[in-house]
């Protein structure tokens, strides 16, 4: 009952989450009247890198100031990644797994897979190829916020009724009882491919189409970083970046776009988080953009901020 009862709640906490972030980067991206105290604190907490030198002064009182290194993106890699793969094992291991549906079976080994590749891809990028500078900072609600985001990811692609059985499965393996539980199912790639539906496989393709696009606009940077010696900052160019400001934040929306679609838009969660990739970086590259604007006369006029030709 106790178990039930928590996983009923925790999918309302989840909802809550998401609808929350939702709104506090919807009023922070819309010049609604009556917010600008509440606008300016959302855009210094989504401060980061060289948007430091421009964060709106005191908006968050005595926490104003508390930073930490941009390099420590990569924690939220490390912990999403062994999160993910923990869930992975507890599921696929599930008895709970092992009734489901074989459509949701393949949903669910889809999802967390995808999301697996995702975030390992982003902790090998961002430790061996990113090249933040030595000053660069990150304000301390985005730090604590991105690792909570890491760690409910992966729970709001699930099923809302998998949370009950995974918590026992849980605490079986934790009392030392998991060894009369099933043992751990690892799908085949062609069975998967075989179950799921048609938008599913091109949410996947959609998917891995935006990490293409995410890692080749931070190979851009990176390469970039390289070449500016004593220039801390200069004109991205290449790629995507002849389109708009921040392809990598453009890769990200591709990449949850195509999570939706992978799920088959089952999850309301997966709906809010897409909405939140949205607003977050939409309000991340228009600071962005305008810093470039502001600090090269020679920055391309047809260039936008994040989505080519709109915005």
């Amino acid at each position: 009952m106790l178990i039930a009862a928590l996983s009923q709640h925790f999918e309302l906490l989840l909802l809550a989450y998401w609808g929350l972030a939702c709104f506090a980067s919807t009023v922070a991206l819309l010049p609604l009247p009556g917010t600008a105290s509440f606008r300016a604190a959302v855009q210094l907490a989504a401060c980061r890198g060289k948007l430091m030198g421009a964060k709106p002064p005191h908006a968050l009182g005595p926490l104003s100031d508390w930073t930490f290194p941009q390099r420590w993106f990569a924690h939220f890699y490390a912990l999403g990644a062994v999160w993910n793969a923990a869930l992975a094992y507890l599921l696929l291991g599930s008895h709970y797994y092992g009734i489901l549906p074989r459509q949701q079976q393949a949903t669910c080994a889809l999802a967390l897979s995808l999301l697996q590749l995702h975030l390992t891809r982003r902790l090998l990028e961002t430790v061996g190829l990113m090249r933040y500078p030595a000053g660069a900072r990150m304000h301390g609600i985005a730090y604590i916020f991105g690792l909570s985001y890491y760690l409910l990811v992966s729970l709001s692609v699930l099923p809302a009724e998998a949370y009950a059985p995974l918590l026992t499965h849980a605490a079986g393996l934790l009392h030392g009882s998991g060894r009369g539980l099933p043992p751990m199912q690892l799908p085949s790639l062609g069975w998967v491919v075989e179950q799921v539906a048609p938008v599913q496989l091109a949410g996947a393709v959609v998917f891995l189409a935006g990490n293409v696009l995410q890692w080749h606009s931070h190979w851009l940077l990176s390469r970039l970083a390289g070449r500016a010696k004593r220039t801390t900052y200069m004109i991205p160019r290449g790629g995507a970046f002849e389109l708009v400001s921040c392809p990598h934040y453009l890769g990200e929306v591709v990449i949850y776009g195509g999570l939706v679609l992978a799920v088959a838009g089952q999850r309301s969660t997966t709906w809010l988080m897409l909405l939140w990739v949205v607003t977050n970086l939409s309000l991340a590259a228009g600071m962005t953009h305008r810093w470039y604007q502001q600090h090269f006369k020679t920055y391309p006029k047809s260039r936008r901020a994040l989505f080519p030709l709109l915005y």
